[in-house]
């Protein structure tokens, strides 16, 4: 029988934490957990629930696939340290997620009373047209209280969309003679980085700031070295867009949640204040293959496959809440066991939710006819 690689994956996060000594107690969870830079215990408290929450939510597809349930599977597992971009921006920045932000998604809607988290990414798993998006069509990141416009896995597509909405807002904001603080976040892959359209999008950008015309937009490029079985030749992003003319250039390592906030800090700052694009380059590793239905051995050996697993992010942060006290190992693993049974509670729930059965319910307008509403201001 075949080995799991997500249940590999969940047992050494158990075993590991498991075995580490606790660091000394934490004194102050609003300090910056490491000198020079911003992080605090509590804020890397709460961006360690979206990790963990999003990982757990890729184990539950995978779970809820082989009863049936679920479909297409598509996880961020290994790029949970998009968590920390969420962190570092305002929850009314418009952002346009790749599939694999799920760590974004969640650590957004933890910043914003409502609704809104696991539970929209499980209607979504199990196509339940309960699901507010999407209604049971495709699984999707989106959402009106979060400002995150709809996007699918159609590659690069929602680059040209982050840019226009950028442009927009200042345009707009000119027009009726107000200051605008907001910026637009785009995340995408290393591989969907040399797509026609975000080659198309990063020229335009670049051209904007030559140009002088505001374009506040934080373009955010998960590498994991992978597109689908195809490996990004190594440097090739950072020689690629370290000195793209006009856009200025960010690296963060996003299997360091203390690095990985302070980039995104930055380079949100930059872009705050001056108005004009930052590409914010965040390495990451690809977790348990491209997809649910990836057959990762094809094109990695045994030995690749376990060297990307040791270098969990999510564990990463459990290490580092223990090392600096925020949490002892016993309340780490009562977190990661608790938010498993809260989520699988909901798939539970989310499985006897309705679904699409007709031609007709498919082919619906997604929305009224009446005059849409607005992301808020």
């Amino acid at each position: 029988m075949a080995v799991s690689r997500a249940a590999v994956v969940d047992g050494k996060f158990i075993e590991h934490v498991s075995a580490l000594s606790p660091g000394a107690p934490c004194t102050d969870l609003h300090a910056p957990l490491r000198g020079g830079a911003r992080l605090t215990g509590l804020q890397a408290l709460e961006l360690f629930q979206a990790q963990v929450t999003s990982r757990l939510c890729d184990l539950l597809a995978r779970d809820l696939k082989t009863r049936g349930e679920a479909f297409y599977t598509i996880g961020g597992s290994g790029h949970e340290g998009n968590a920390a971009v969420a962190g570092a921006l305002r929850p009314n920045d418009p952002a346009f997620l790749h599939y694999r932000s799920g760590g974004f998604y969640l650590a957004r809607a933890q910043q914003v009373p409502g609704p809104r988290g696991a539970r929209d990414i499980i209607l979504g798993l199990v196509a339940s047209s309960d699901e507010h998006i999407a209604g049971g069509r495709h699984k999707v990141f989106g959402s009106l209280d979060l400002a995150i416009p709809p996007q699918t896995s159609t590659i690069a597509s929602q680059l040209p969309k982050a840019l226009g909405m950028a442009v927009a807002m200042d345009r707009l904001a000119r027009l009726e003679k107000r200051k605008e603080s907001r910026i637009v976040v785009c995340t995408f892959g290393d591989a969907s980085s040399n797509h026609s359209t975000a080659t198309g999008t990063l020229n335009a950008a670049g051209w904007t700031t030559v140009q002088k015309v505001p374009a506040p937009l934080l373009l955010v490029c998960e590498d994991n070295g992978f597109g689908i079985s195809v490996r990004t030749p190594t440097g090739w992003i950072g020689q690629n867009y370290a000195t793209r003319a006009g856009i200025a250039y960010f690296k963060g390592d996003g299997l360091d949640l203390i690095d990985a906030y302070e980039a995104a800090a930055k380079a949100a700052d930059f872009v705050r204040t001056q108005r004009q694009p930052a590409f914010l380059h965040l390495r990451t590793v690809r977790l348990l293959g491209h997809a649910g239905s990836d057959v990762e051995q094809l094109y990695r050996t045994q030995e690749e496959i376990e060297e990307a697993e040791a270098l969990d992010p999510v564990l990463a942060s459990a290490k580092l809440l223990v090392a600096y006290g925020v949490l002892t190992p016993s309340e780490v693993i009562e977190l990661y066991e608790a938010t498993r049974s809260r989520l699988y509670a909901l798939g539970e729930e989310a499985i006897t939710r309705p679904k699409l059965t007709t031609r007709e319910q498919v082919m619906a307008p997604l929305i009224d006819a009446s005059p849409p509403e607005t992301l808020p201001v």
